[in-house]
């Protein structure tokens, strides 16, 4: 008990000391919260400015490349330590092991994204993600994968069920404001998202991808025959 005791001035420290490098504003903020972070993440290359309000869990298992821009008030969650039934799901394009997050170069991930990466998350090499989207590469579903006679809820979080599964956005990806991108997808390089599109399966390269849930409606680039 006394131990337990001792230890709260130690956490409130921590929590004010981690307070002040995420909301430090300037060119002084940018700076800490760069030093910060180039220890706590597995990997962080050169010239990554992390804004203000942006949240980083699980950073040991992240890694980001060069030229990396994650803006304002973003969040970038990832663990091993995970609760619930959880159906599991491969993604051949993806290499690494569940709830790695990897950021190449030269990206721009804009104002209040959410970037879910229990299951594994890939963003290439020159790739924006416009401000709002939201990757998912875990989610609940509506029902139990193996038995959808059955009657489920997912509250309490310990015994719902859920679905784990790599996200892999290949090189020069865009997705548009506000495009929601759900477990298991990956998305060719060249490939653009409008906006607001859910996108619940995986696209070839060069796609020009819309709608509730996203379609293919032409490619992106016109070819010399087109």
């Amino acid at each position: 008990m006394l131990f337990k005791i001792l230890k709260v001035p130690f956490i409130v420290l921590h929590d004010l000391l981690q307070l002040f490098i995420v909301y430090m504003p300037g060119i002084f903020g940018t700076k800490i919260r760069y030093l910060y972070y180039k220890k706590k993440l597995k990997k962080c290359g050169k010239n990554v400015i992390i804004d203000i309000g942006v949240h980083i869990e699980g950073a040991e298992l992240i890694s980001i490349g060069d030229d990396v821009f994650i803006d304002k008030y973003c969040i970038i969650s990832t663990g091993k330590k995970l609760t619930g039934d959880i159906t599991r799901k491969s993604n051949e394009l993806f290499q690494g092991n569940f709830g790695e997050v990897f950021i190449g170069n030269n990206i721009h991930i804009a104002q209040f994204c959410i970037l879910m990466g229990y299951g594994g998350l890939i963003i290439a090499d020159n790739c924006v993600l416009s401000s709002g989207c939201k990757i998912y590469s875990l989610t609940n579903t509506a029902y139990d994968v193996e038995n959808k006679q059955k009657k489920i809820s997912i509250m309490p979080y310990s015994q719902a069920p859920f679905f784990l599964s790599p996200v892999v956005f290949e090189r020069n990806t865009w997705l548009g404001l506000n495009t929601v991108v759900m477990p298991s997808v990956s998305i060719g390089k060249d490939s653009f998202c409008s906006t607001n599109s859910i996108v619940m399966n995986s696209f070839e390269e060069n796609s020009y991808i819309s709608g509730q849930p996203a379609k293919k409606v032409k490619s992106r680039f016109s070819s010399k025959a087109e």
